[in-house]
Protein backbone atom coordinates (compact mmCIF):
# COMPACT_ATOMS: atom_id res chain seq x y z
CA UNK A 1 0.00 0.00 0.00
CA UNK A 2 2.79 2.41 1.44
CA UNK A 3 5.04 1.29 -2.32
CA UNK A 4 1.47 2.67 -4.36
CA UNK A 5 1.20 5.77 -2.65
CA UNK A 6 4.87 6.16 -3.62
CA UNK A 7 4.16 5.76 -7.01
CA UNK A 8 1.20 7.53 -7.42
CA UNK A 9 2.88 10.21 -6.06
CA UNK A 10 5.37 10.63 -8.73
CA UNK A 11 3.43 10.04 -11.46
CA UNK A 12 1.47 12.62 -9.95
CA UNK A 13 4.51 14.62 -9.68
CA UNK A 14 6.12 14.08 -13.02
CA UNK A 15 2.52 14.83 -14.14
CA UNK A 16 2.72 17.99 -12.84
CA UNK A 17 6.21 18.83 -14.64
CA UNK A 18 5.17 18.37 -17.96
CA UNK A 19 2.21 20.15 -17.47
CA UNK A 20 4.05 23.30 -15.98
CA UNK A 21 7.07 22.61 -19.02
CA UNK A 22 4.32 22.55 -21.19
CA UNK A 23 2.82 26.08 -19.84
CA UNK A 24 6.50 27.63 -19.70
CA UNK A 25 6.69 26.88 -23.34
CA UNK A 26 3.35 27.87 -24.51
CA UNK A 27 3.73 31.18 -23.09
CA UNK A 28 7.85 31.44 -23.98
CA UNK A 29 6.37 30.47 -27.60
CA UNK A 30 3.68 33.31 -27.08
CA UNK A 31 5.75 35.95 -25.88
CA UNK A 32 8.10 35.62 -28.80
CA UNK A 33 5.74 35.26 -31.44
CA UNK A 34 4.26 38.42 -30.26
CA UNK A 35 7.64 39.99 -30.28
CA UNK A 36 8.45 39.73 -33.48
CA UNK A 37 4.77 40.14 -34.72
CA UNK A 38 5.43 43.83 -32.85
CA UNK A 39 8.29 43.92 -34.49
CA UNK A 40 7.42 43.95 -37.94
CA UNK A 41 4.35 46.01 -37.56
CA UNK A 42 6.14 48.56 -35.65
CA UNK A 43 8.78 48.25 -38.90
CA UNK A 44 6.33 48.34 -41.59
CA UNK A 45 3.74 51.13 -39.46
CA UNK A 46 5.20 53.86 -41.89
CA UNK A 47 3.50 52.03 -45.47
CA UNK A 48 0.35 52.25 -43.36
CA UNK A 49 0.83 56.45 -42.61
CA UNK A 50 2.44 57.54 -45.39
CA UNK A 51 2.19 55.25 -48.20
CA UNK A 52 -1.09 56.41 -50.46
CA UNK A 53 -3.43 53.70 -51.56
CA UNK A 54 -3.35 52.54 -54.88
CA UNK A 55 -4.55 53.91 -57.82
CA UNK A 56 -4.87 57.30 -55.84
CA UNK A 57 -3.05 59.36 -59.31
CA UNK A 58 -5.86 57.66 -61.50
CA UNK A 59 -8.65 58.57 -59.34
CA UNK A 60 -6.73 62.04 -59.39
CA UNK A 61 -6.38 62.76 -62.84
CA UNK A 62 -9.69 61.35 -63.71
CA UNK A 63 -11.10 64.16 -61.39
CA UNK A 64 -9.25 67.29 -63.16
CA UNK A 65 -10.01 65.34 -66.74
CA UNK A 66 -13.99 66.15 -65.73
CA UNK A 67 -13.89 69.98 -65.02
CA UNK A 68 -10.49 70.55 -67.59
CA UNK A 69 -13.46 72.85 -69.53
CA UNK A 70 -14.51 74.60 -66.47
CA UNK A 71 -10.94 74.76 -64.28
CA UNK A 72 -12.58 76.98 -61.91
CA UNK A 73 -14.44 74.46 -60.60
CA UNK A 74 -13.86 73.28 -56.76
CA UNK A 75 -12.95 69.10 -56.91
CA UNK A 76 -12.66 67.59 -53.90
CA UNK A 77 -11.79 64.02 -52.87
CA UNK A 78 -12.14 61.96 -50.21
CA UNK A 79 -9.52 59.15 -49.84
CA UNK A 80 -10.58 57.80 -46.87
CA UNK A 81 -8.10 56.85 -43.95
CA UNK A 82 -5.47 57.40 -46.62
CA UNK A 83 -6.50 60.92 -46.98
CA UNK A 84 -3.11 62.29 -45.17
CA UNK A 85 -1.17 60.19 -46.87
CA UNK A 86 -2.86 61.27 -49.80
CA UNK A 87 -2.40 64.69 -48.98
CA UNK A 88 1.28 64.49 -48.37
CA UNK A 89 2.15 63.33 -52.42
CA UNK A 90 0.26 66.14 -53.61
CA UNK A 91 1.97 68.73 -51.42
CA UNK A 92 5.23 67.24 -52.89
CA UNK A 93 3.89 67.19 -56.54
CA UNK A 94 2.27 70.73 -56.50
CA UNK A 95 3.34 74.00 -57.86
CA UNK A 96 1.80 75.77 -54.57
CA UNK A 97 2.01 73.45 -51.82
CA UNK A 98 0.02 76.16 -49.66
CA UNK A 99 -3.13 74.92 -51.69
CA UNK A 100 -3.20 71.80 -49.80
CA UNK A 101 -4.05 73.24 -46.30
CA UNK A 102 -6.78 71.30 -45.11
CA UNK A 103 -8.85 74.36 -44.24
CA UNK A 104 -10.19 75.86 -40.72
CA UNK A 105 -12.77 73.06 -40.62
CA UNK A 106 -10.29 70.42 -41.10
CA UNK A 107 -11.29 68.52 -43.50
CA UNK A 108 -10.27 65.17 -44.80
CA UNK A 109 -11.61 65.76 -47.88
CA UNK A 110 -8.64 67.29 -49.67
CA UNK A 111 -9.48 70.06 -52.68
CA UNK A 112 -6.97 69.87 -55.85
CA UNK A 113 -5.04 73.12 -56.18
CA UNK A 114 -5.78 75.41 -58.68
CA UNK A 115 -2.46 75.46 -60.20
CA UNK A 116 -2.02 72.33 -60.48
CA UNK A 117 -5.55 71.59 -62.41
CA UNK A 118 -4.18 73.78 -65.06
CA UNK A 119 -0.74 71.84 -65.45
CA UNK A 120 -2.76 68.03 -65.00
CA UNK A 121 -0.37 66.22 -66.97
CA UNK A 122 2.96 67.57 -65.08
CA UNK A 123 1.20 67.28 -61.85
CA UNK A 124 0.11 63.88 -62.19
CA UNK A 125 4.06 63.31 -63.29
CA UNK A 126 5.29 64.73 -59.89
CA UNK A 127 2.76 62.50 -58.27
CA UNK A 128 5.44 59.33 -58.96
CA UNK A 129 8.50 60.32 -56.61
CA UNK A 130 10.59 58.41 -59.27
CA UNK A 131 9.30 61.29 -61.74
CA UNK A 132 10.18 64.41 -59.68
CA UNK A 133 13.26 66.39 -60.09
CA UNK A 134 12.71 68.22 -56.99
CA UNK A 135 13.77 66.51 -53.51
CA UNK A 136 11.18 68.35 -51.22
CA UNK A 137 11.58 68.02 -47.44
CA UNK A 138 8.09 68.55 -45.72
CA UNK A 139 8.82 70.11 -42.28
CA UNK A 140 6.73 69.47 -39.93
CA UNK A 141 6.13 72.45 -37.41
CA UNK A 142 3.72 71.07 -34.32
CA UNK A 143 2.83 74.15 -32.24
CA UNK A 144 -1.11 74.15 -31.52
CA UNK A 145 -1.15 78.10 -30.50
CA UNK A 146 0.99 79.18 -33.65
CA UNK A 147 -1.02 82.41 -33.73
CA UNK A 148 -0.76 83.69 -29.87
CA UNK A 149 1.84 85.90 -30.92
CA UNK A 150 4.49 85.44 -27.81
CA UNK A 151 8.19 84.73 -27.72
CA UNK A 152 7.21 81.15 -28.30
CA UNK A 153 5.80 82.14 -31.49
CA UNK A 154 8.61 84.29 -32.79
CA UNK A 155 11.07 81.18 -32.39
CA UNK A 156 8.22 79.15 -34.55
CA UNK A 157 8.30 81.78 -37.72
CA UNK A 158 11.92 82.39 -37.33
CA UNK A 159 12.78 78.82 -37.65
CA UNK A 160 10.10 78.55 -40.71
CA UNK A 161 11.63 81.24 -42.35
CA UNK A 162 15.25 80.27 -41.73
CA UNK A 163 14.15 76.33 -43.28
CA UNK A 164 12.08 77.73 -46.06
CA UNK A 165 15.44 80.44 -47.17
CA UNK A 166 17.80 76.99 -46.24
CA UNK A 167 16.42 75.77 -49.91
CA UNK A 168 13.53 76.21 -52.57
CA UNK A 169 12.33 72.38 -51.58
CA UNK A 170 11.73 73.24 -48.16
CA UNK A 171 8.08 72.76 -47.34
CA UNK A 172 6.72 73.82 -43.83
CA UNK A 173 3.38 72.23 -42.33
CA UNK A 174 2.36 74.32 -39.67
CA UNK A 175 0.40 71.86 -37.65
CA UNK A 176 -2.11 74.42 -35.42
CA UNK A 177 -5.62 74.60 -33.51
CA UNK A 178 -6.23 78.48 -34.13
CA UNK A 179 -9.63 77.20 -36.45
CA UNK A 180 -10.77 80.60 -35.93
CA UNK A 181 -7.98 82.03 -38.18
CA UNK A 182 -7.73 81.67 -41.67
CA UNK A 183 -3.95 81.05 -43.18
CA UNK A 184 -3.79 84.89 -44.62
CA UNK A 185 -4.87 85.77 -41.44
CA UNK A 186 -2.26 84.15 -39.26
CA UNK A 187 0.76 85.17 -42.07
CA UNK A 188 -0.29 88.50 -41.84
CA UNK A 189 -0.14 88.58 -38.28
CA UNK A 190 3.25 87.02 -38.23
CA UNK A 191 4.57 90.06 -40.80
CA UNK A 192 2.62 92.95 -39.14
CA UNK A 193 3.84 91.27 -34.98
CA UNK A 194 7.44 89.82 -35.86
CA UNK A 195 8.31 91.41 -39.32
CA UNK A 196 8.79 88.17 -40.78
CA UNK A 197 7.48 87.76 -44.77
CA UNK A 198 7.45 84.24 -45.25
CA UNK A 199 7.22 82.21 -49.12
CA UNK A 200 3.62 81.96 -48.92
CA UNK A 201 3.22 79.29 -51.34
CA UNK A 202 5.60 76.86 -49.09
CA UNK A 203 3.66 77.33 -46.05
CA UNK A 204 0.72 74.78 -45.53
CA UNK A 205 -1.36 74.91 -42.47
CA UNK A 206 -2.80 71.79 -41.23
CA UNK A 207 -5.62 72.60 -38.82
CA UNK A 208 -6.39 70.50 -35.48
CA UNK A 209 -9.48 69.94 -34.12
CA UNK A 210 -8.74 68.45 -30.89
CA UNK A 211 -6.63 71.02 -29.13
CA UNK A 212 -8.67 71.99 -26.32
CA UNK A 213 -7.23 68.38 -25.27
CA UNK A 214 -3.64 70.26 -24.53
CA UNK A 215 -5.92 73.20 -22.59
CA UNK A 216 -5.00 73.34 -18.54
CA UNK A 217 -9.25 74.09 -18.38
CA UNK A 218 -9.48 70.47 -19.43
CA UNK A 219 -8.22 69.08 -17.40
CA UNK A 220 -8.84 70.83 -13.33
CA UNK A 221 -7.64 68.09 -12.19
CA UNK A 222 -4.22 65.75 -13.12
CA UNK A 223 -3.53 68.71 -15.40
CA UNK A 224 -0.03 67.68 -16.26
CA UNK A 225 -1.03 63.72 -17.21
CA UNK A 226 -4.23 64.75 -19.02
CA UNK A 227 -2.35 67.82 -21.18
CA UNK A 228 0.39 64.55 -21.89
CA UNK A 229 -2.43 62.18 -22.83
CA UNK A 230 -3.96 64.87 -25.08
CA UNK A 231 -0.79 65.98 -26.74
CA UNK A 232 -0.77 62.05 -27.54
CA UNK A 233 -3.75 62.44 -29.36
CA UNK A 234 -3.42 65.60 -30.98
CA UNK A 235 0.30 64.34 -32.30
CA UNK A 236 -1.49 61.08 -34.07
CA UNK A 237 -4.47 63.87 -35.63
CA UNK A 238 -1.31 65.55 -37.18
CA UNK A 239 -0.04 62.67 -38.33
CA UNK A 240 -3.21 61.19 -39.65
CA UNK A 241 -3.72 64.29 -41.70
CA UNK A 242 -0.37 65.17 -43.33
CA UNK A 243 2.56 63.04 -42.15
CA UNK A 244 5.95 65.14 -42.59
CA UNK A 245 9.92 64.26 -43.52
CA UNK A 246 10.72 66.03 -40.26
CA UNK A 247 9.25 66.62 -37.02
CA UNK A 248 9.66 70.00 -35.52
CA UNK A 249 8.24 70.40 -31.95
CA UNK A 250 8.88 74.19 -30.98
CA UNK A 251 6.00 74.36 -28.23
CA UNK A 252 6.97 71.07 -25.85
CA UNK A 253 4.82 68.58 -26.51
CA UNK A 254 7.35 65.55 -26.04
CA UNK A 255 4.68 62.64 -25.23
CA UNK A 256 3.75 61.85 -28.57
CA UNK A 257 7.74 60.79 -29.67
CA UNK A 258 7.46 57.59 -29.78
CA UNK A 259 4.20 57.54 -31.71
CA UNK A 260 6.05 60.03 -34.32
CA UNK A 261 9.14 57.39 -34.40
CA UNK A 262 6.97 54.23 -34.50
CA UNK A 263 4.31 55.64 -36.68
CA UNK A 264 6.43 57.36 -39.60
CA UNK A 265 10.23 56.39 -38.71
CA UNK A 266 11.07 59.95 -38.77
CA UNK A 267 13.72 62.86 -37.13
CA UNK A 268 12.35 64.68 -34.36
CA UNK A 269 13.85 68.19 -33.66
CA UNK A 270 12.36 69.33 -30.09
CA UNK A 271 12.82 73.14 -29.35
CA UNK A 272 12.04 73.25 -25.70
CA UNK A 273 11.55 77.12 -23.93
CA UNK A 274 11.00 75.07 -20.36
CA UNK A 275 10.99 71.31 -18.84
CA UNK A 276 7.11 70.35 -18.67
CA UNK A 277 8.56 68.66 -15.05
CA UNK A 278 12.03 69.48 -13.46
CA UNK A 279 13.98 68.29 -10.61
CA UNK A 280 13.02 71.70 -8.61
CA UNK A 281 9.45 71.16 -8.75
CA UNK A 282 10.06 67.83 -6.77
CA UNK A 283 12.54 69.54 -4.00
CA UNK A 284 9.82 71.80 -3.60
CA UNK A 285 7.43 69.33 -2.36
CA UNK A 286 10.22 67.35 -0.16
CA UNK A 287 11.18 70.62 0.94
CA UNK A 288 7.17 71.88 2.11
CA UNK A 289 5.63 72.18 5.35
CA UNK A 290 3.62 69.14 5.21
CA UNK A 291 6.03 67.24 3.28
CA UNK A 292 4.96 63.91 5.20
CA UNK A 293 1.35 64.21 4.47
CA UNK A 294 -0.42 61.75 2.75
CA UNK A 295 -1.39 64.24 0.34
CA UNK A 296 2.06 65.72 -0.41
CA UNK A 297 3.55 62.01 -0.50
CA UNK A 298 0.69 60.77 -3.64
CA UNK A 299 1.82 64.11 -5.55
CA UNK A 300 5.39 63.74 -4.56
CA UNK A 301 5.13 60.11 -6.41
CA UNK A 302 3.16 61.02 -9.09
CA UNK A 303 5.10 63.90 -10.20
CA UNK A 304 8.06 61.44 -9.87
CA UNK A 305 6.61 58.64 -12.25
CA UNK A 306 5.59 61.54 -14.87
CA UNK A 307 9.08 62.48 -14.78
CA UNK A 308 10.19 58.95 -15.37
CA UNK A 309 8.02 58.77 -18.35
CA UNK A 310 9.23 62.47 -19.58
CA UNK A 311 12.53 60.78 -19.34
CA UNK A 312 12.04 57.73 -21.70
CA UNK A 313 10.03 60.12 -24.43
CA UNK A 314 13.07 62.35 -24.81
CA UNK A 315 15.14 59.01 -25.98
CA UNK A 316 13.17 59.15 -29.70
CA UNK A 317 14.81 62.53 -29.88
CA UNK A 318 17.22 63.10 -32.97
CA UNK A 319 18.08 67.03 -32.11
CA UNK A 320 17.21 68.77 -28.65
CA UNK A 321 17.91 72.69 -28.39
CA UNK A 322 16.92 74.76 -26.07
CA UNK A 323 16.61 78.37 -25.65
CA UNK A 324 18.31 79.24 -22.12
CA UNK A 325 21.20 78.15 -19.86
CA UNK A 326 18.32 77.50 -17.66
CA UNK A 327 16.76 75.01 -19.38
CA UNK A 328 19.62 73.67 -21.46
CA UNK A 329 20.40 72.43 -17.20
CA UNK A 330 17.50 71.08 -16.51
CA UNK A 331 17.45 68.81 -19.44
CA UNK A 332 20.44 67.68 -19.33
CA UNK A 333 19.31 66.45 -16.10
CA UNK A 334 16.22 64.83 -17.70
CA UNK A 335 17.27 63.61 -20.96
CA UNK A 336 20.56 62.95 -19.93
CA UNK A 337 21.51 60.64 -23.40
CA UNK A 338 21.05 63.58 -25.38
CA UNK A 339 23.55 66.75 -25.43
CA UNK A 340 21.18 69.94 -26.02
CA UNK A 341 22.18 72.56 -26.93
CA UNK A 342 21.34 76.12 -26.70
CA UNK A 343 19.84 78.36 -29.38
CA UNK A 344 18.98 81.21 -27.98
CA UNK A 345 15.77 82.79 -29.48
CA UNK A 346 15.21 85.17 -32.57
CA UNK A 347 14.90 88.94 -30.56
CA UNK A 348 15.39 90.81 -33.80
CA UNK A 349 17.73 93.16 -31.94
CA UNK A 350 19.26 94.23 -35.59
CA UNK A 351 16.07 95.89 -35.58
CA UNK A 352 15.80 97.39 -32.57
CA UNK A 353 19.31 98.67 -32.20
CA UNK A 354 19.28 102.40 -33.02
CA UNK A 355 22.78 104.59 -33.72
CA UNK A 356 24.44 105.28 -31.20
CA UNK A 357 23.53 109.32 -30.83
CA UNK A 358 21.84 110.07 -27.64
CA UNK A 359 18.44 110.21 -27.90
CA UNK A 360 16.08 112.07 -25.28
CA UNK A 361 13.82 109.88 -24.09
CA UNK A 362 10.34 110.32 -22.26
CA UNK A 363 10.58 108.90 -18.51
CA UNK A 364 8.83 106.19 -19.03
CA UNK A 365 9.19 102.15 -17.50
CA UNK A 366 7.78 99.91 -20.32
CA UNK A 367 6.01 96.11 -19.44
CA UNK A 368 6.04 94.08 -22.51
CA UNK A 369 4.53 90.46 -21.63
CA UNK A 370 1.39 89.35 -22.08
CA UNK A 371 -1.43 89.79 -19.38
CA UNK A 372 -1.41 85.94 -17.71
CA UNK A 373 -1.20 86.08 -13.89
CA UNK A 374 2.16 84.32 -13.89
CA UNK A 375 3.65 87.58 -15.74
CA UNK A 376 3.07 89.05 -12.14
CA UNK A 377 1.40 92.66 -13.39
CA UNK A 378 0.02 92.79 -10.25
CA UNK A 379 3.54 92.57 -8.60
CA UNK A 380 4.69 95.68 -10.62
CA UNK A 381 1.84 97.64 -10.30
CA UNK A 382 2.12 97.12 -6.49
CA UNK A 383 5.51 97.97 -5.92
CA UNK A 384 5.28 100.73 -8.33
CA UNK A 385 2.14 102.19 -6.01
CA UNK A 386 4.44 101.58 -2.99
CA UNK A 387 6.90 103.95 -4.66
CA UNK A 388 4.43 106.37 -5.36
CA UNK A 389 3.90 106.94 -1.66
CA UNK A 390 7.05 106.75 -0.52
CA UNK A 391 8.82 108.86 -2.76
CA UNK A 392 9.40 112.56 -1.48
CA UNK A 393 9.64 114.05 -5.36
CA UNK A 394 6.70 112.10 -7.50
CA UNK A 395 8.00 114.44 -10.63
CA UNK A 396 10.95 111.91 -10.78
CA UNK A 397 7.78 108.75 -10.95
CA UNK A 398 8.41 107.29 -14.83
CA UNK A 399 5.11 106.41 -16.21
CA UNK A 400 4.65 103.12 -16.18
CA UNK A 401 3.32 101.71 -19.59
CA UNK A 402 1.88 97.87 -19.98
CA UNK A 403 1.79 96.43 -23.35
CA UNK A 404 0.50 93.12 -24.22
CA UNK A 405 -1.31 90.64 -26.33
CA UNK A 406 -4.46 89.23 -25.27
CA UNK A 407 -5.14 85.43 -26.45
CA UNK A 408 -8.60 84.72 -24.99
CA UNK A 409 -11.41 86.60 -23.61
CA UNK A 410 -10.06 85.61 -19.69
CA UNK A 411 -6.67 87.48 -20.66
CA UNK A 412 -9.17 90.69 -21.96
CA UNK A 413 -10.88 89.87 -18.53
CA UNK A 414 -7.57 90.22 -16.54
CA UNK A 415 -6.52 93.46 -18.38
CA UNK A 416 -9.61 95.00 -17.06
CA UNK A 417 -9.49 93.81 -13.55
CA UNK A 418 -5.82 95.69 -13.43
CA UNK A 419 -7.33 98.65 -14.82
CA UNK A 420 -9.61 98.63 -12.09
CA UNK A 421 -7.27 97.59 -9.25
CA UNK A 422 -4.90 99.81 -10.15
CA UNK A 423 -7.26 102.86 -10.08
CA UNK A 424 -9.82 101.78 -7.07
CA UNK A 425 -7.60 100.06 -5.03
CA UNK A 426 -3.91 101.10 -5.74
CA UNK A 427 -5.09 104.56 -6.34
CA UNK A 428 -2.32 105.04 -8.96
CA UNK A 429 -3.07 107.99 -11.10
CA UNK A 430 -4.22 107.72 -14.82
CA UNK A 431 -1.59 110.40 -15.93
CA UNK A 432 0.94 107.90 -14.70
CA UNK A 433 0.05 104.21 -15.81
CA UNK A 434 -1.40 103.24 -19.25
CA UNK A 435 -2.14 99.73 -20.69
CA UNK A 436 -2.12 98.85 -24.29
CA UNK A 437 -3.44 95.59 -25.66
CA UNK A 438 -2.60 93.75 -28.95
CA UNK A 439 -0.07 96.12 -30.68
CA UNK A 440 1.75 96.10 -33.50
CA UNK A 441 5.47 95.26 -33.82
CA UNK A 442 5.95 98.78 -34.96
CA UNK A 443 4.13 100.24 -32.33
CA UNK A 444 5.83 98.22 -29.90
CA UNK A 445 9.42 99.32 -31.22
CA UNK A 446 8.47 102.99 -31.44
CA UNK A 447 7.47 102.80 -27.43
CA UNK A 448 10.53 100.78 -26.25
CA UNK A 449 12.77 103.49 -28.11
CA UNK A 450 10.68 106.60 -26.33
CA UNK A 451 11.57 104.83 -23.25
CA UNK A 452 14.31 104.54 -20.55
CA UNK A 453 13.05 101.37 -18.39
CA UNK A 454 11.80 97.87 -19.11
CA UNK A 455 10.22 95.61 -16.69
CA UNK A 456 10.36 91.70 -16.07
CA UNK A 457 8.69 90.49 -13.21
CA UNK A 458 8.08 86.59 -13.73
CA UNK A 459 9.50 84.33 -11.52
CA UNK A 460 11.81 81.35 -13.27
CA UNK A 461 11.39 82.66 -17.11
CA UNK A 462 13.19 80.62 -18.86
CA UNK A 463 14.04 83.37 -21.46
CA UNK A 464 12.70 86.36 -21.84
CA UNK A 465 12.23 87.61 -25.26
CA UNK A 466 11.07 91.04 -23.81
CA UNK A 467 14.00 91.71 -22.08
CA UNK A 468 16.44 91.50 -24.58
CA UNK A 469 14.18 93.95 -26.29
CA UNK A 470 14.35 96.27 -23.78
CA UNK A 471 17.96 96.19 -24.17
CA UNK A 472 18.55 96.13 -27.66
CA UNK A 473 15.89 99.31 -27.55
CA UNK A 474 18.64 101.18 -25.37
CA UNK A 475 16.19 100.52 -21.82
CA UNK A 476 17.73 99.52 -18.72
CA UNK A 477 16.43 96.83 -17.57
CA UNK A 478 14.94 95.93 -13.77
CA UNK A 479 14.26 92.11 -13.83
CA UNK A 480 13.28 89.23 -11.84
CA UNK A 481 16.53 87.67 -10.52
CA UNK A 482 16.03 84.20 -11.55
CA UNK A 483 16.42 82.09 -14.86
CA UNK A 484 16.68 83.30 -18.58
CA UNK A 485 17.32 87.06 -17.50
CA UNK A 486 19.35 86.33 -14.53
CA UNK A 487 21.71 83.67 -16.38
CA UNK A 488 22.14 84.74 -20.25
CA UNK A 489 20.43 88.82 -20.81
CA UNK A 490 21.28 91.16 -18.14
CA UNK A 491 25.11 89.91 -18.01
CA UNK A 492 27.73 92.06 -16.67
CA UNK A 493 29.74 93.08 -19.91
CA UNK A 494 32.84 93.87 -21.04
CA UNK A 495 32.67 96.57 -23.73
CA UNK A 496 36.54 96.98 -24.19
CA UNK A 497 37.10 93.50 -24.77
CA UNK A 498 33.19 93.03 -26.52
CA UNK A 499 32.54 90.16 -24.20
CA UNK A 500 30.49 89.02 -20.89
CA UNK A 501 32.30 89.56 -17.95
CA UNK A 502 33.32 87.55 -14.69
CA UNK A 503 31.89 90.06 -11.98
CA UNK A 504 28.62 92.81 -11.96
CA UNK A 505 30.04 95.87 -11.22
CA UNK A 506 29.49 99.62 -11.86
CA UNK A 507 31.42 98.95 -14.79
CA UNK A 508 29.73 96.39 -16.37
CA UNK A 509 26.55 96.38 -15.05
CA UNK A 510 23.80 96.26 -18.22
CA UNK A 511 20.57 96.14 -16.00
CA UNK A 512 19.24 96.06 -11.72
CA UNK A 513 17.67 93.03 -10.60
CA UNK A 514 15.25 92.34 -7.68
CA UNK A 515 13.38 89.78 -5.75
CA UNK A 516 10.50 89.45 -4.21
CA UNK A 517 8.79 87.88 -0.76
CA UNK A 518 5.95 86.63 -2.87
CA UNK A 519 9.08 84.22 -5.14
CA UNK A 520 8.32 80.80 -4.61
CA UNK A 521 11.62 80.09 -3.34
CA UNK A 522 12.31 83.44 -1.78
CA UNK A 523 15.11 82.88 1.11
CA UNK A 524 14.81 86.09 3.96
CA UNK A 525 18.12 85.26 5.02
CA UNK A 526 19.88 84.85 1.34
CA UNK A 527 17.89 86.96 -0.76
CA UNK A 528 17.43 90.42 1.39
CA UNK A 529 20.95 91.35 1.53
CA UNK A 530 21.47 90.48 -2.22
CA UNK A 531 18.60 91.97 -3.90
CA UNK A 532 16.67 94.83 -3.45
CA UNK A 533 12.64 94.58 -3.94
CA UNK A 534 11.60 96.24 -7.28
CA UNK A 535 9.69 98.87 -5.12
CA UNK A 536 13.56 100.19 -3.56
CA UNK A 537 14.52 99.47 -7.34
CA UNK A 538 12.98 102.08 -8.78
CA UNK A 539 13.59 104.74 -6.24
CA UNK A 540 17.48 103.65 -6.90
CA UNK A 541 16.90 103.89 -11.09
CA UNK A 542 15.01 107.29 -11.08
CA UNK A 543 18.14 108.54 -8.86
CA UNK A 544 20.53 107.89 -11.49
CA UNK A 545 22.53 110.64 -13.68
CA UNK A 546 21.93 111.13 -17.46
CA UNK A 547 25.87 109.71 -17.67
CA UNK A 548 25.25 106.77 -15.46
CA UNK A 549 22.01 105.47 -17.70
CA UNK A 550 23.91 106.19 -21.23
CA UNK A 551 26.81 103.76 -19.98
CA UNK A 552 24.25 100.82 -18.57
CA UNK A 553 22.10 101.36 -21.81
CA UNK A 554 25.39 101.20 -24.27
CA UNK A 555 27.08 98.06 -22.58
CA UNK A 556 23.30 96.67 -22.63
CA UNK A 557 22.52 97.15 -25.84
CA UNK A 558 26.05 95.92 -27.36
CA UNK A 559 25.95 92.95 -25.16
CA UNK A 560 22.37 91.35 -26.36
CA UNK A 561 23.36 92.32 -30.61
CA UNK A 562 26.24 90.13 -29.90
CA UNK A 563 24.43 87.26 -28.35
CA UNK A 564 20.66 87.59 -29.26
CA UNK A 565 20.25 88.58 -33.00
CA UNK A 566 17.74 87.02 -35.55
CA UNK A 567 20.79 86.65 -37.81
CA UNK A 568 22.21 84.57 -34.63
CA UNK A 569 19.26 82.17 -34.85
CA UNK A 570 19.64 82.00 -38.07
CA UNK A 571 23.40 80.64 -37.96
CA UNK A 572 21.84 77.67 -35.41
CA UNK A 573 18.91 76.99 -36.72
CA UNK A 574 20.59 76.72 -39.94
CA UNK A 575 23.65 74.38 -38.14
CA UNK A 576 20.43 72.19 -37.55
CA UNK A 577 19.16 72.09 -40.98
CA UNK A 578 22.69 70.85 -42.11
CA UNK A 579 23.01 67.86 -39.26
CA UNK A 580 19.54 67.01 -40.18
CA UNK A 581 20.29 66.33 -44.09
CA UNK A 582 23.80 64.84 -43.07
CA UNK A 583 22.42 62.41 -40.85
CA UNK A 584 18.43 61.56 -41.62
CA UNK A 585 17.52 63.14 -45.42
CA UNK A 586 19.94 60.57 -47.26
CA UNK A 587 16.99 57.95 -46.10
CA UNK A 588 14.02 60.28 -46.71
CA UNK A 589 15.14 61.01 -50.77
CA UNK A 590 14.79 56.64 -51.01
CA UNK A 591 11.95 56.61 -49.79
CA UNK A 592 9.35 55.17 -52.05
CA UNK A 593 6.04 57.37 -50.42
Amino acid sequence: MYGEDVTNRRQSQQIAAMFSNWIVTRLLTIAICTFIFLKGLLRTAPYFTMKPPAKYRVRINNAIKKIEKDPGKNVRLDFGWKHGSVRRQMILASVRPCEYSNGVNSSSKISIGQSDKLHREEFVNKLVPELRRNKRVLYGFFHPYCNAGGGGEKVLWKAVESTLSKSSDNVALIYTGDVLATQEQILDSVSQRFDYELDRDRVVFIYLKNRRLVDSKTWPRFTLLGQALGSIFLTLEALYNCPPDVWCDTMGYPFGYPFIHYLAHIPIITYTHYPVISSDMLEKLQNSPNARSLRITVKYWYWKAFMLWYKYVGSFVSIAITNSTWTNNHMKRIWSVLDPKIIYPPCSTEKLVMKLEKSNRKNQAVVVAQFRPEKRHKLILQSFAHFLDCTDDVSLAPKLIMIGSTRSKADKDYVNYLREWSSNSLQISEALLEFRTDCSYDEIKSVLRESTYGINAMWNEHFGIAVVEYAASGLIPLVHASAGPLLDIVVPWNSSERRQAEENTTETRTGFFFKDQSDPDYDEVRDRGKYPTLEELFITVVNLTDEEKQAISDRGRECVLMKFSDFKFHQGWDEVLDEVEEDFLSQINIREY
